[in-house]
């Protein structure tokens, strides 16, 4: 998982209607909407839930330790999404014992590693990786109309991109994966038997419109491969396009640190 740092969160929740907004306009659907599509459901799915669930999030102190701001942003998210959020007091084993005392139905936590919600009742686990690669595909998916029968290349074969890649092949998208590490490319033809892999990056970019670049990497996408009919959504941290490359996309490009990764895995938690 790539670290956030605060100056990538620091304005997060305060934007939240302004990008809401925006990914209405780009996608025909609210945060809500994008994460709920993702699960092949409608926000008001999750009304009841909203009344009665509450969500408790858990700063974790080990490792590199916390990042400022990064428990409330999350809290800032799920309270915008309708539901109950609240930052325990205490880091750790501490705080988990808090949020749970707290009557926290889901908790969320995250260290270097992994970030996950954990649904108390159900024992259901919903993964950062997984989920923000799902929830950004039907992103994708909603800003093309439609992904079946249509070539969509997934840049990066990590969890964010393998979650990309399976829903993107269940929606009937013709899936070309590329990554330089050919053992995650052998765990995602395990996943994904007959994906397409691509050994050349910028014959796959000129082959398709489509493109969810999920990398860390900066300048994946370079402008001379980006046309009027180029859609990206990128989870990558940083942005793999330079701001040419953001011009040239204008209204076409969906990114974020967190807000659909947070929304869709709060949905996937709640989902049995």
């Amino acid at each position: 998982m790539t670290r956030l740092q605060e100056e990538d969160i620091c304005y997060v929740g305060e934007r939240l209607e302004n990008y809401d907004l925006q990914l209405f306009h780009r996608t025909g659907q609210s945060l809500a909407g994008i994460a709920a599509h993702s699960l092949g459901k409608i926000p008001e799915d999750f009304a009841e839930a909203r009344q009665d669930i509450s969500i408790g999030i858990v700063p974790i102190a080990y490792g590199q330790g916390i990042i400022n701001g990064f428990s409330e942003t999350v809290q800032d998210i799920i309270e915008f999404l309708g539901f109950s959020a609240f930052v325990t007091k205490l880091p750790n084993i501490g705080g988990l014992a808090e949020a749970v005392t707290s009557g926290a139905n889901v908790i969320f936590l995250a260290d270097d590693d992994k970030f996950v919600a954990l649904n108390i009742a159900s024992g259901k686990v919903s993964d950062n990786g997984e989920a923000t690669g799902r929830g950004y595909a039907a992103a994708l998916a909603l800003m093309a109309g439609s992904v079946q029968g249509n070539k969509v290349l997934v840049i990066g074969a990590g969890p964010v991109g393998s979650g990309a890649a399976l829903y993107l092949a269940k929606q009937g998208a013709q899936v070309i994966v590329h990554d330089p590490d050919s053992e995650k490319i052998s765990q995602l033809k395990q996943l994904i038997p007959g994906i397409h892999v691509a050994s050349k990056l910028d014959a796959a970019l000129a082959e398709c419109n489509l493109v969810l670049e999920a990398t860390p990497a900066e300048d994946t996408i370079i402008p001379q491969y980006i046309t009027g009919a180029t859609r990206v959504a990128a989870p990558g941290i940083p942005l793999g396009l330079n701001p040419t490359c953001r011009e040239l996309l204008a209204e076409h490009l969906v990114h974020d640190v967190l807000e659909i990764g947070v929304a869709t895995m709060l949905f996937t938690a709640l989902t049995e």
